[in-house]
């Protein structure tokens, strides 16, 4: 009898993960190549008087918002979002397999989708490229995104886009 539970349980497996991997590859992830072109942070308008200097800012859909270079955020500014955000942003590589691992169980736990596992680099991807939906298919998609950003863009390049991006 346990010989026949335990081939039923391996063939249901077998068909499941066959049934995923059939899903995963339908799934229309974003060229990476497009990723600058996908991501356009819009900044404010600024209206100078005649000798430069800023009279009015025209808001763009009620964002006021320049773009800063990396050398120009303050420190504070960069510490604190890594570890409020992300502490350990500096040693993974765009995902923290732990961290959605415990995000899914305390979910499933509390049947909602509250708890974030996110990294900067899997937040930056869902605020520039993607969706905001709660989907199965949008984190997997960003999960894949995050690690060939990672792969592409050092940390400074990764937190200064988030930085630049984040409201």
């Amino acid at each position: 009898m346990v010989k026949k539970l335990l081939l039923i349980g391996l063939v249901m497996a077998f068909f499941g993960a066959g049934g995923l991997m059939l899903w995963f590859t339908t799934l229309d992830i974003p060229d990476f190549r497009s990723f600058n072109q996908d991501r356009l942070i819009t900044e404010s308008t600024k209206i100078y008087d005649r000798t430069g200097k800023i009279v009015l800012y025209s808001l763009h859909e009620n964002v006021e918002r320049q773009v800063v270079d990396f050398d120009h955020i303050s420190r504070l500014v960069k510490n604190a979002t890594v570890a409020i955000e992300d502490d350990q942003f500096y040693e993974h590589y765009g995902v923290k397999p732990i961290a959605i691992l415990r995000a899914f169980f305390v979910n499933l736990g509390t049947a909602s989708f509250r708890q974030g596992g996110s990294t900067i680099t899997q937040q930056l991807i869902k605020n520039s490229v993607l969706t905001q939906d709660k989907k199965i298919s949008r984190k997997i998609k960003e999960l894949v995104l995050a690690v060939k950003v990672e792969q592409a863009l050092s940390k400074e390049e990764i937190l200064t886009l988030y930085l630049n991006e984040t409201p």
